[in-house]
């Protein structure tokens, strides 16, 4: 129960800060903010956007599927136990919420390190999100139909968003512009 409890905590805690750092970035740095776009087509901006709250949505399926049907005792991969769960969310939401600041400094810099910052951020979320997908495809349906599909679907998106659109298409077409 504790790891359950331990895991929505995680999520809360870092989840609001990584709401907060996008909020404060945004409404604190309005120059910048307009700038994170770099290069990116105009024409892919609103399918990235859209496809972010998507993947929002995904979260809530997954996390919640994480939550009810994976116990203490559940191993992920035949081999992850449920611990292992907290790293990965940590190493999803912690550069996340690093992310936009990260960013706005290498604006102010242009240095290779903060590029460098900036880059690593968004693979640890991808290469995180990727065993998301493989945990969550690993749980199989037991019962719950909806819920096991509903997070499958989620996760996929999930990955697809962190792993091509933030750290491919993103970090590629950045410099572009």
């Amino acid at each position: 129960m504790i790891q359950k409890v331990s895991l929505v905590l995680i999520n809360l805690i870092f989840g609001s800060l990584v709401l907060l750092s996008y909020y404060n970035g945004v409404t604190k740095q309005p120059e910048l903010s307009a700038k994170l776009w770099g290069g990116v087509p105009s024409i892919i901006q609103p399918i990235i956007v859209g496809s972010r709250f998507i993947s929002a949505l995904g979260f809530f399926f997954f996390t919640y599927n994480f939550l009810v049907h994976a116990g203490p005792k559940t191993l992920l991969l035949g081999r992850f136990n449920y611990w292992t769960l907290h790293l990965i969310y940590l190493l999803v939401l912690i550069p996340s919420m690093l992310w936009i600041n990260l960013t706005f400094k290498y604006m102010l810099s242009g240095t290779s390190f903060d590029w460098f910052a900036v880059v690593l951020a968004l693979f640890c979320v991808a290469i995180a999100s990727v065993f998301l997908f493989l945990f969550t495809i690993d749980m199989k349906s037991d019962g719950n139909t909806f819920i096991y599909l509903a997070s499958v679907v989620g996760v996929s998106f999930f990955t697809f968003h962190t792993l091509f659109l933030d750290f491919l298409v993103w970090t590629v077409f950045y410099h572009k512009g």
